[in-house]
């Protein structure tokens, strides 16, 4: 009786092995391909900034979720509908990019040896049109019978109206001094040269990092006002919430709208009471 019982114990675990061998077996290792940062997602990582020169080059990276086995052609291509589905999702009014206005290659063949992909798109300034505000959906079509993510096979390349946006060289010091400017001795003075993005909040506000503090969230919030159509500068919450209370000010700022340079002067007080002056000049880079 013992035996018979043993020999069931053991059919019943080799019957379980098996099982749990054929389930192993059916996992799909199927890559399934989608683009970094794709999605329905209005931000600052899908959105395009021109320099001073007239190309700026987008690189759209395509991804698989695994190795593949062999060589796989991807194609990709723009799609209007994703444009027209996202303005009246979002009630945006983006317009369609000219057919002139943008270039890319339609097709990347993935290999086997890495995951990424890159196509690079390039954006023409000249062909587009400054009051007006464009989108480029770039979409996978096919992936050679590979599976496609649905929810990010479509990144959404936009561009904004904002007469400030875009990729600036930042130059200027900061003074630091042993209490107030007026009655102390400078304690230290700090240059600095940065490569910075200005970038729109809304219809009416862009930001950019001030100085050299963009690391710690601090920025400049700018405009113009509604009221008198002068150029404005204000510090974001991240700063007047760092500084000494009431301490921030404004001591001067300009913006050439033919150039776009843009010229600040600030002055604050940290927590210790020591004043800090800042001058920093930003011109497209």
């Amino acid at each position: 009786m013992r035996f018979e019982r043993l020999c069931c114990a053991i059919i019943g675990l080799l019957t379980f092995f098996s099982a749990c061998k054929k389930d192993s077996n059916t996992v799909s290792l199927d890559p399934n391909f989608y683009i970094v940062n794709g999605g329905v997602a209005d931000s600052a990582q899908t959105l395009i900034l021109f320099s001073s020169s007239d190309t700026m080059v987008y690189n759209v990276v395509i991804s698989s979720t695994y190795y593949l086995s062999s060589k796989a052609l991807v194609t990709v291509g723009v799609s209007d509908e994703a444009r027209v589905s996202y303005n009246s999702r979002f009630n945006k009014d983006y317009q369609p990019m000219p057919a002139g206005a943008y270039s890319f290659k339609d097709t990347i063949t993935a290999t086997t040896s890495s995951v990424y992909d890159t196509i690079p798109v390039s954006i023409y300034r000249h062909a587009l049109s400054p009051d007006k505000e464009y989108m480029l959906p770039i979409k996978i079509l096919d992936a050679s019978g590979h599976k496609i993510d649905t929810a990010s096979s479509i990144i959404y390349l936009h561009t904004v109206s904002s007469p400030f946006a875009g990729i600036y060289n930042s130059s200027g010091t900061k003074t630091l001094y042993n209490g107030d400017a007026a009655d102390s001795s400078v304690d230290t003075t700090i240059s600095f040269s940065l490569t910075k993005s200005l970038v729109p909040v809304d219809v009416a506000t862009s930001e950019i990092d001030y100085a050299d503090l963009g690391a710690n969230g601090w920025k400049y919030i700018i405009g113009f006002s509604p009221e008198t159509g002068l150029f404005t500068v204000k510090a974001n919450p991240v700063i007047l919430n760092s500084v000494e209370s009431g301490s921030f000010e404004v001591l001067s700022s300009t913006f050439d709208p033919v150039t776009k340079v843009v010229y600040i002067k600030t002055s604050y007080k940290n927590l210790s009471g020591n004043q800090r002056i800042v001058e920093e000049s930003l011109t497209l880079h």
